[in-house]
């Protein structure tokens, strides 16, 4: 064979592998492009699902702490936040000057043993509710001692005998205003605490006047109640079940 023929061989070769190299690479830019797109779309999708966990994980911790609050408000401290006080004070509101006494059972009462502290803090709390704008309430708070065969649990509101119509609607009022904010005995009471020896429930701002209302709220030991579900689920996280 002459040397032309090897040359014809051999420039044919070349253009042959130049058009498998330009094909190779091509096709290794095609498929690295498939590939590219497909471990982009799968990275896409774990972080998709992993933002999906993490939103799923703090909405979970947020129902936690906010079963944790709502458990301390249930059996935690009585007390009323200021939107509780605005509330009860609005639904009391034309009842300028109406005579309230808030009584406490004092230290050493079976009623307020152990809580005498908790009782007297919303004790005060009611009070100066009471006294707000719009209620704006002749109220008074006492500390009640040598009580013989009376207590009080949670809050009750009573009414002096012989009662007229217009106290005992006034007394109903109040009954619906604290029920929603506070436990409350649901009932109006036509007994009041019977003891021998009241003294100002704040001996830093003494009372105006005498215990001599007609109307009165008793506040004793808080009694928990049992928990349920509606308790937990409730979106009104300062509601307090009713005794």
């Amino acid at each position: 064979m002459s040397v032309e023929f090897w040359k014809a061989i051999f420039d044919w070769c070349s253009v042959v592998l130049v058009g498998l190299t330009f094909i190779a690479g091509a096709g290794a830019l095609i498929t690295g492009k498939v590939l590219s797109n497909r471990q982009d779309a799968a990275l896409k999708r774990i972080e998709l699902d992993l933002a999906a966990a993490n939103e799923r994980a703090a909405q979970a911790d947020l129902r936690r702490v906010e079963l944790e609050n709502r458990i301390a408000l249930i059996f935690g401290p009585r007390h009323l936040t200021p939107e509780q006080a605005t509330r009860i004070s609005g639904k009391l509101a034309g009842l300028r000057s109406v005579k309230v006494d808030v009584f406490v059972m004092a230290v050493g009462n079976p009623y307020t043993a152990g809580d005498f502290e908790d009782s007297e803090s919303i004790a005060r709390a009611v009070v100066r509710t009471l006294r707000a704008a719009p209620a704006y309430m002749d109220a008074e708070g006492w500390l009640l001692e040598n009580c013989q065969g009376s207590g009080a649990s949670n809050l009750v509101v009573s009414v002096k005998l012989p009662a007229n119509d217009v106290d005992r609607t006034i007394a109903t009022r109040l009954i619906k205003a604290l029920q929603p904010e506070i436990g409350t005995y649901p009932e109006l009471s036509d007994h009041s605490a019977f003891c021998t020896k009241f003294s100002d429930l704040d001996r830093s701002n003494p009372n105006k006047r005498g215990h001599d209302a007609t109307i009165s709220i008793t506040i004793g030991r808080k009694i928990n109640p049992l928990l349920t579900h509606e308790m937990l689920d409730s979106d009104d996280e300062q509601k307090q079940p009713s005794k």
